[in-house]
């Protein structure tokens, strides 16, 4: 075995102090002098990766770390790189299989880092902050495509002006509601006077949010501005969010406005309501034979947790969840009510308030709203700035005014053509007689740089060939709109191809995966398939180590367990007799299923935990090991109670210790050759490669971390 323990010495505060004056080729060669704890052949381990592993591994708060800890840890990380390292000279490492893996787990794993954190956290308290409210909400809309001409722009700003104007002549509720009706193109809202109804944080777009969250109530919002056109809002109430309630629900249809139908149908609901408040009936039972919400009705009228919000501009629905939280106390029912389905009875069975922003759960639902909606732009704009400012972004807007320059019709139209741009671009540098003509290759003009990386016009011309949508305001204003994006995205992209230099956390849980990986399928390959297909190999372990299967004293029995002794007496005539324990169970389980039971088998002492009642097999095993032993010959015996059952014991055979047979003992044996391949895999490794152990880093280590807490 080839491991090598050396001692060093290392200047911990004189190296990080003299690292910070040194040049960059000082600095490469002073990272090889950073202290690790082992290395195999030229892969080494730090100090840092270790202790990081290590302490994932413990809870100092709980147990004391001790010196034996480490070093068993130390043994255990050594064993983890052996494999991990003879997966790489395996080549296991550019499997396609493998490469495609990893690369799916790394982009999901690079969502989490690729936003500001800071920024989401903001936005995620601002969300729950809010969540604690809903808002009553009009609204007017003008509508208006995202990319809709220049002309439609104008027109669609010009009505929302103009009804801002008639608006603030007469500035009411009921003034809102009429304009609403007649200048709104929200079909689903206008004919309600623009009535979304109740709504809280994370329902509706960001900016309508932001501005039902800003309005004061009873007045009017700017104009504002989103994917859908222009609005104006009016906040009508602002009230606590009362949570989510659940109810169980009967509903008697009216399916058209015949006056006899809504008449006979509000008398069933009355006689409903009656028999359940006299006790006569439950609500339950009245659900299942009466309600037409099929949904609910076969599960007693039972509706899932719900809340005022998530019915944004249906505001039938929302008078009927009112009425719901009206009730003041579980199993309280509403008194019969009308909507446009027909007439209603709720009954409530729990109110859950919208929780506590430490709750992890509503934490994580929060998380993930902000980052699917228009909140996510926020946070990831807020990380293109840093990672501008930590890159040293430079933009270059002479070579965009230049591009400009030769822009034609075709790119307003979404239809750019690279072949119409020059090869050539000549720049007059002075002027008059000492001016002079410079040419360069346009293609290779720089239009920004990001950490030393030059983005070129060749780049740019690739992104404004991707845009097949006509150009909304000027020719400057669209070509603006394509460079920004193509910076935010390229800022984007330059932090995930740098994600291990940026983030410590990132690189440990991507490299963990990495290795385990490599590591699972190594494992897989030498010894989990090896000890399943390698016949001759098991055989050859089993006949080596056969001493260590051994059955102990068996018994073959049919155990029949009896609600009583009369069922006892019984049972055992039918036993006697030869009924089989199908027939017997049919016979004893007519009134109640849980009055006979059966098991059989062949059962060593070790099988007790297969019977409920394992005093059964416990007297069996003591009667053998007694001189006098009495259940050891076949026969039917009443043993009476035995815990709570009374039980009968039909005894096939008695078997005293013998060896096992290798099929009797295949899944416990193949675990044991696992091990031992595993074993001698370790060991082929330990041979084939140097590890080095440097003691003195590790005590430095078991010096800082033993009897942390």
């Amino acid at each position: 075995m080839k491991i090598v323990i050396a001692t060093t010495l290392v200047f911990g505060l004189f190296l990080s102090n003299l690292f910070s004056q040194v040049s960059t080729s000082q600095k490469e060669s002073f990272q090889s002098a950073k202290p690790f704890v082992f290395s195999i052949n030229e892969d080494k381990v730090y100090a840092d990766e270790f202790k990081r592993q290590f302490l994932k591994n413990i809870n100092p708060k709980e147990d004391p770390i001790s010196q034996a800890d480490i070093s068993n840890y130390l043994d255990l990380y050594i064993k983890f790189k052996l494999k991990v390292k003879d997966s790489k000279d395996a080549g296991l490492d550019t499997a396609t299989a493998y490469v495609q893996e990893l690369q799916m787990y790394r982009d999901q794993l690079a969502r989490n880092y690729l936003y500001d954190r800071a920024v989401t956290e903001t936005l995620i308290k601002e969300a729950y902050d809010r969540m604690k409210f809903e808002f009553r909400v009009s609204h007017i809309l003008v509508l208006l495509a995202p990319d809709a001409p220049e002309s439609d722009q104008k027109k669609a700003l010009e009505k929302i002006e103009a009804i801002q104007r008639m608006l603030a002549k007469q500035p009411s509720a009921e003034n809102f509601g009429e304009i609403a009706r007649t200048e709104s193109e929200d079909v689903g809202t206008k004919n309600n006077g623009g009535d979304l109804g109740y709504l809280t944080a994370l329902q509706v777009v960001y900016e309508f949010e932001n501005q039902a969250y800003k309005t004061p109530v009873g007045e009017f919002s700017e104009v504002f501005k989103t994917d859908f056109g222009y609005h104006i809002l009016f906040v009508t109430d602002k009230r606590l969010n009362r949570g989510d309630i659940k109810v169980n629900h009967i509903l008697i249809r009216v399916m058209n406005k015949d006056e006899n139908t809504d008449s006979e149908a509000k008398k069933k609901i009355d006689e409903i309501a009656a028999s359940i408040s006299s006790g006569k009936e439950t609500f339950d039972n009245m659900a299942r034979t009466n309600s037409e919400d099929y949904n609910s009705r076969y599960n007693g009228g039972q509706m899932d947790y719900m809340n005022v919000t998530q019915f944004v501009g249906d505001l039938d629905r929302q008078y009927w969840i009112s009425q719901a939280f009206g009730l003041k106390k579980d199993g309280e029912i509403t008194e019969p009510f009308r909507t446009n389905y027909g007439w209603h009875l709720l009954q409530r069975v729990a109110v859950k308030p919208i929780g506590s922003f430490e709750d992890n759960e509503l934490k994580a639902l929060l998380k993930t709203e902000v980052q699917k909606n228009q909140r996510s732009q926020i946070s990831i704009d807020s990380l293109v700035v840093k990672i501008k400012k930590q890159n040293k972004f430079i933009l270059n807007p002479t070579t965009i005014d230049i591009v400009l320059s030769y822009l034609d019709s075709n790119f307003m139209k979404g239809k750019f053509d690279e072949t119409r741009m020059p090869e050539i671009h000549t720049l007059a540098i002075g002027s008059g007689k000492k001016a002079t003509k410079t040419q360069f290759n346009l293609r290779k003009m720089e239009v920004f740089n990001l950490g030393g990386e030059e983005f070129s016009v060749a780049d740019l011309f690739i992104q404004l060939s991707y845009n097949t949508k006509p150009i909304t305001g000027s020719k400057k204003e669209g070509l603006s709109k394509i460079v920004d994006a193509w910076i935010n995205q390229s800022c984007v992209e330059y932090q995930n191809l740098h994600l291990e230099e940026k983030s410590l956390e990132f690189k440990d849980i991507y490299q963990e995966y990495k290795e385990g990986i490599l590591m699972f399928n190594r494992m897989q390959e030498l010894v989990w398939d090896r000890a399943n297909t390698d016949s001759v190999g098991l055989e050859k372990y089993f006949v080596e180590h056969q001493s260590a299967y051994v059955w102990g004293n068996r018994f073959d029995v049919e155990v029949y367990f009896c609600n009583d002794a009369k069922m006892m007496k019984s049972v055992a005539k039918g036993v006697k007799k030869g009924l089989s324990a199908d027939s017997l169970r049919r016979q004893y389980t007519k009134k109640n299923i849980l009055d006979f039971s059966s098991r059989m088998g062949k059962y060593e002492i070790s099988d007790t935990f297969l019977f409920a009642p394992s005093k059964v097999l416990n007297i069996l095993f003591e009667d053998a090991s007694s001189p006098n032993s009495k259940y050891k010959k076949p026969g039917i015996y009443s043993m009476g109670q035995v815990a709570d059952d009374f039980v009968v014991l039909k005894v096939k055979r008695f078997s005293a210790p013998s060896p096992k047979l290798l099929d009797e003992t295949r899944g416990p044996l193949a675990s044991k050759y696992q091990e031992q391949l595993e074993k001698e895999w370790i060991e082929s490794l330990k041979n084939r490669y140097t590890i080095y152990i440097d003691k003195s880093v590790l005590q430095s280590l078991q010096d800082e971390l033993v009897n942390t807490k």
